[in-house]
């Protein structure tokens, strides 16, 4: 394979400037000055986290005879495959020709760049997609079992040209069985050793950079120095670290919805050793959700049916400036991505009144968040649940949802005369009423997100690079550890978090790590 460069990044975070900011309090307590045990085992490679990538990493270099030690600093591995729903992508797998489904790799590259912009990385994104059907033909033919109805164009992101689009019925779980099964005879065997509760804390590097091995802490204290060939980092993003998220993204991170171990320690160890991070300009926040409180990071409520082909808007959409900023029935995840994006603290509210309220279909729901019902939301309106806010003319309603009074009032006046003439400023076309019967109503809506678009910057053998381009010896990386910027750009790509990850997992155990 020959080792490509991938594009040069608008916005790189070097050591001096990260290790300076909020990252460096991802990795734990430093173990200098205390004592230090040696493992005596010559690893041939250690995997950092023990998940999407890190799984398929050693399960597959072990099935090559390797000696492969994972370090998970969970209780257990599986990392976001826990709470994860598991969506994955891949053309010209098994399950497309046995549904006459016509569909290669370079379509597959082709939709990423199309839906991204061309903001995607092309060597990270080639890489994924030409990786992407063996993974996903190797989970079914050892047990994965797509829903009955995939694959799909999509769903909740922009639509692919062809069905690629699957997952499982337990979600990430569904992978997840998977790759436990196939990783225990590997442990059974002596191959693949699991630590778990421990935290790698520094990588070991020679005076020229080379990656020795790394030193971890356990639960109990005891630090460890343990020595490999390679080291693969694969524990993850930076999502539940809010500090680290604004670092890097430029954005408040507003719920906490991910996996609490994602706190970036794999960024603060790369960056240590010399790479650098990327992608964070990409940042895309997920439209919808409804917060249960303003102390922040909030935990998620609600969330706001908004997509037009699965529900027609009644109401519109707002800013804190009291001004609409799209147009609602546009039949675009990525429309509403990207104005949501540039509002300010990505924040809106859906206005309407009480005859929308009385006949649209149902626009807040439980999902992701956990159960809600209709019920639900009409005792938030009446006991005043924060986010939800109700008043007897618009001005009020816009004073009691902090928006400014007087333009709610015009945005309102103005949409009800483009739904009366048919003629709207933005060009909606679904109006099926004006907003204009008392009482009025909003919900305040927030974005969220569920990846880290900047991660440490790999080439195309998945080595961890410097600024400068040269690899740092014996160092990769893969899965969200290398950013959903360099695999999705700033978009939204159906099953390009977990495919990707699961297909560098496997190429790296499979064919990039040398052995013997």
């Amino acid at each position: 394979m020959t080792a490509k460069t991938s594009k040069a990044p608008k916005t790189q975070i070097t050591k001096r400037k990260f290790l300076m900011g909020a990252g460096v309090a991802a990795v734990g307590a430093a173990t200098s000055g205390g004592a230090i045990a040696q493992d005596k085992t010559n690893w041939d490679v250690i995997v950092v986290g023990g998940g999407n990538a890190g799984l398929p990493t050693a399960i597959f270099a072990a099935q090559r005879g390797a000696k492969v030690l994972v370090i998970e600093a969970a209780g257990q591995v599986g990392g976001t495959l826990f709470l994860s729903s598991g969506q994955m992508s891949a053309a010209g797998t098994k399950l497309q020709k046995s549904k006459g489904i016509e569909d290669k790799p370079q379509y597959h590259y082709d939709d990423i760049m199309r839906i991204s912009k061309h903001t995607a990385d092309p060597v990270i994104v080639k890489l994924a997609t030409e990786n992407a059907a063996p993974v996903f033909d190797w989970l079914m033919d050892n047990g994965f079992t797509p829903r009955p109805e995939h694959p799909l164009t999509g769903t909740t992101h922009e639509p692919y040209s062809r069905a690629r689009y699957a997952w499982g019925a337990e979600g990430g779980r569904s992978i997840l069985k998977v790759l436990n099964a196939q990783l225990a005879p590997q442990v059974a065997a002596g191959r693949v050793k699991v630590l778990t509760q421990t935290e790698v804390t520094e990588l070991v590097q020679k005076k020229d950079g080379t990656v020795t091995g790394v030193v971890a802490k356990d639960k109990d204290g005891k630090v460890v120095r343990y020595n490999s060939h390679y080291v693969a980092l694969t524990c993850g993003g930076y999502t539940f670290n809010p500090a680290m998220f604004q670092q890097i993204e430029g954005a408040k991170t507003y719920t906490q919805a991910t996996y609490p171990f994602s706190m970036g320690a794999g960024i603060t160890l790369g960056v240590k050793a010399g790479g650098y991070v990327r992608g964070g300009e990409y940042h895309t926040p997920i439209f919808g959700a409804v917060l249960a409180s303003d102390e922040l990071p909030s935990p998620m409520r609600a969330m706001a049916r908004h997509f037009p082909p699965e529900r027609a808007p009644w109401e519109i959409f707002v800013n804190v400036r009291g001004q609409r900023f799209l147009r609602e029935d546009i039949p675009s995840h990525d429309a509403y991505e990207q104005a949501l994006r540039v509002q300010p603290e990505e924040r809106c509210w859906v206005v309407f009144d009480d005859e929308i309220y009385k006949n649209a279909p149902v626009l807040v729901r439980g999902g992701f968040a956990g159960p809600w019902t209709p019920e639900d939301t009409a005792e938030a309106f009446k006991s005043g649940t924060e986010m939800f806010y109700k008043a007897d003319t618009i001005a009020d309603l816009a004073k009691k949802a902090g928006l400014d009074a007087k333009n709610l009032s015009d945005t309102v006046a103005d949409y009800n005369r483009g739904q009366a003439s048919g003629k709207d400023a933005l060009g909606r076309e679904h109006m099926p009423r004006p907003i204009v019967k008392a009482p009025f109503y909003a919900v305040q809506l927030q974005s969220w997100n569920l990846t880290s678009y900047g991660g440490l910057a790999v080439d195309g053998e998945l080595r961890v690079v410097r600024m400068d381009g040269k690899p740092v010896p014996n160092l990769y990386a893969a899965g969200e550890l290398i950013g959903t910027g360099a695999t999705m750009g700033q978009s939204l790509c159906g099953g390009m978090a977990v495919t990707p990850a699961l297909a560098f997992g496997r190429l790296l155990g499979n064919q990039i790590l040398k052995f013997g």
